[in-house]
This record gives C-alpha cells, sequence and structure tokens, in this order.
C-alpha cells in the first residue's frame, strides 16, 4: 500500500491509501487468474452481485464511519485492488473493476476498515514531501486498523447468519 495526498477536486486536499495485491487475502481466483467481469457496468449496479450490495448495506448500516462512505469503481492498476481516499467531507472507496464478486468483498472490507479507523496523523504524513513508504504502510495498518479490520469482518460474517 502507499499513500499520496493531492488529486481530488480543484482546491480540495485529499490523502490515498491504495492496497497493493501484496497485502495477503484469501481469494478464491486473483485479478490475472479467475475470469471476471469485463463488462462496460460497473458492478455496484449488476443485480448478479447480490452479496457485494448486502456487504455495502451491511457496512453502512453497522459500521458507522465518522465521514460518509462513497463507493466506486475504476480502472486501477493491475496490482491495486482497491483505495481509501480521505476528501474534506467523505471517504471515497475505489475497487479494481477488474475483480471477481468474492475479491470485490474483500477488498471493500480491507478498505472500509481504513475509513473507519481513520487518523489524522496519516493525513499529515501524507503531505510530507520526504514520505517513507514503509513507516506510512505500518502507520495506516495498524493496531487501531486491525481493530477496525476485525469489527468489519465481524459485522459482515454476522449479517450474513440467518
Amino acid at each position: 500500500m502507499a499513500g499520496a495526498s493531492g488529486g481530488g477536486r480543484a482546491g480540495e486536499q485529499c490523502t490515498v491509501l491504495r492496497c497493493r495485491m501484496a497485502v495477503p487475502h484469501a481469494f478464491t481466483g486473483t485479478l490475472r487468474g479467475e475470469r471476471a467481469v469485463q463488462s462496460r457496468v460497473s458492478f455496484l449496479r449488476r443485480k448478479d452481485w447480490r452479496s457485494f450490495a448486502a456487504t455495502l448495506r451491511c457496512l453502512r448500516e453497522k459500521c458507522v464511519t465518522a465521514q460518509p462512505v462513497i463507493v466506486r469503481t475504476s480502472w486501477l492498476p493491475p496490482d491495486t485492488l482497491g483505495e481509501c481516499v480521505r476528501r474534506k467531507e467523505r471517504f471515497v472507496v475505489r475497487l479494481n473493476r477488474a475483480m471477481t464478486e468474492v475479491q470485490a468483498v474483500e477488498t471493500l472490507l480491507h478498505e472500509w476498515a481504513h475509513a473507519l479507523a481513520w487518523n489524522y496523523s496519516l493525513d499529515r504524513m501524507a503531505r510530507d514531501p520526504d514520505l517513507d513508504r514503509e513507516l506510512f504502510e505500518a502507520a495506516s495498518h495498524d493496531e487501531a486498523w486491525g481493530c477496525a479490520y476485525s469489527r468489519v469482518w465481524r459485522a459482515f460474517l454476522m449479517g450474513r447468519v440467518p
């Protein structure tokens, strides 16, 4: 994962957390292995992706963040599964369109944990022009993020039990 500052709309400061494929996930397929949906329609609108839609509803209900979370799909680099961007008044989670539903669900859980555990020391670090990527990586996946990730997974698993 790498951090960067900038982007966003004109005059809007934001901090980006990009999660690379090097982060271990329990995927049943990979971006290059399992055949992904090659549709121009965002998987956020696909009616057959019921698990993803249910996960998003569950997170919005049970894991409320300090600011609203907007979920988007995008054509990200092949080694980037998703990213969490903190803008001035919201978080934007961008997910790679070239994913299967299982990958999208797991990446959404990972990125939602970033939004849930966000702290402003990450903003200060990302604005530093001499940013140490390894230090930023450690700071963005610290104990607070681990607890948030656990909370997100618990909500996901409990939401699936009838």
